[in-house]
């Protein structure tokens, strides 16, 4: 007859990660997630150029940009900009808007293409002329650091994270019989350069049991099952967030909570969201359906989320697994899934010189 390990007894083990005292059973510490990162920069400026790259004053070059979609989708709208060309001593004269007849347009510096198909790739051009009004006397480039190019383009970015279950049963039996071994989540982080990083924080498989009224544990202290899970967005690009979010009437530069979608484990199960943690600096993510207290949504929803280098700071959320115990006789693993939407922009420069014109 087996014999099977106190709930406590269990739970101790789980949350030092070490050996479980009485049946001297090692338990390693966890190393990094399996995890796989699909194509970060999405549109990219493949190439950019200036013919000639050297006039002579009173001259004009044209500014030769191909913008490509590197992804599995449509992307738009897509603005490409030359924001940054020395104004003055140059004058933007036509801009060329990709490879459609009419696109003609005559002193202009935005371009704005409504729609790149998977791997198209779009050709922009202006005609930039040096003003002769402006007199060069000297070999001059400027900006010292070339004329720019800036493309923005909106983009939503979904990952994949899998969490590990386990019955309390099973568990008892797997660590009796020294068969349990701790497991690691599959994170799939799709394309986009801004990816969100969902892990679990403990120890996985998780356990899914509950402490019912008038149990001989309820006055332990032992909670319902819970685990905690850590939200992280990172900047995996070439560029940089180009989303601006309006709070308390001014124009930042962050991403809001209801930007962020968090979808529970499976569409059969009855996860929520339980109350925020209590550490410093972080709330609850919420489930797709708005689980928890509506206040807790509420300020979910207009939290700012900004970074800082390129990432942002980690938010946690406890979720309650008592759920579940029905659903999981042994082992079981769900996924989880979270979509963000946001804006991006990446820059390229091209050095274009002046001669002066040599005179007699």
């Amino acid at each position: 007859m087996k014999k099977f390990l106190p709930v406590v007894l269990v739970l101790v083990a789980l949350s030092s990660g070490c050996t479980v005292p009485i049946l001297n059973i090692d338990i390693p510490g966890l190393g990094g997630p399996n995890v796989v990162q699909y194509e970060h920069d999405i549109v990219i400026i493949k190439s950019l150029e200036a013919v000639p790259n050297e006039i002579d004053a009173g001259g004009t070059a044209k500014i030769l940009a191909y913008i490509e979609n590197k992804g599995d989708k449509k992307v738009g709208p897509v603005t490409v900009d030359l924001y940054d060309y020395c104004k003055g001593l140059f004058e933007p004269k036509v801009l060329t808007c990709g490879n459609q007849p009419g696109t003609e347009r005559q002193g202009e510096t935005s371009c704005s293409i409504g729609e790149m198909l998977p791997g198209e790739i779009v050709p922009v051009i202006w005609s930039v002329c040096q003003n002769r009004a402006e007199a060069v006397k000297v070999r001059t480039v400027c900006p010292s650091d070339g004329l720019k190019v800036l493309v923005r383009y909106p983009y939503e970015t979904t990952s994949l994270t899998t969490i590990s279950l386990i019955s309390l049963e099973e568990m008892q039996r797997e660590m009796i019989e020294r068969t349990y071994k701790p497991v690691e989540s599959y994170i799939a982080l799709g394309q986009g350069p801004i990816k969100p990083y969902l892990t679990v924080e403990d120890k996985q498989p998780v356990p899914v049991f509950d402490i019912m009224p008038g149990s001989k544990y309820t006055n332990t202290g032992v909670p319902n099952a819970r685990t905690v899970l850590k939200l992280q967005l990172k900047n995996m690009g070439s560029g940089q967030l180009a989303t601006v979010a309006r709070v308390n009437n001014r124009e930042v530069t962050g991403i809001l909570g209801r930007d962020i979608v968090v979808s529970g484990i499976g569409a059969d199960s009855d996860l929520v969201p339980v109350e925020p943690t209590q550490d410093e600096n972080t709330t609850c993510v919420f489930a797709e359906d708005g689980s928890g207290s509506s206040a807790g949504k509420s300020d979910w929803d207009e939290r700012l989320i900004r970074f800082v280098g390129k990432e942002t700071s980690p938010y946690y959320c406890k979720i309650d697994l008592s759920k579940l115990k029905g659903q999981v006789e042994r082992t079981t693993t769900r996924h989880m899934r979270v979509d963000v939407k946001y804006d991006y922009a990446i820059t390229k420069n091209v050095l274009l010189t002046v001669n002066p014109k040599i005179t007699g």
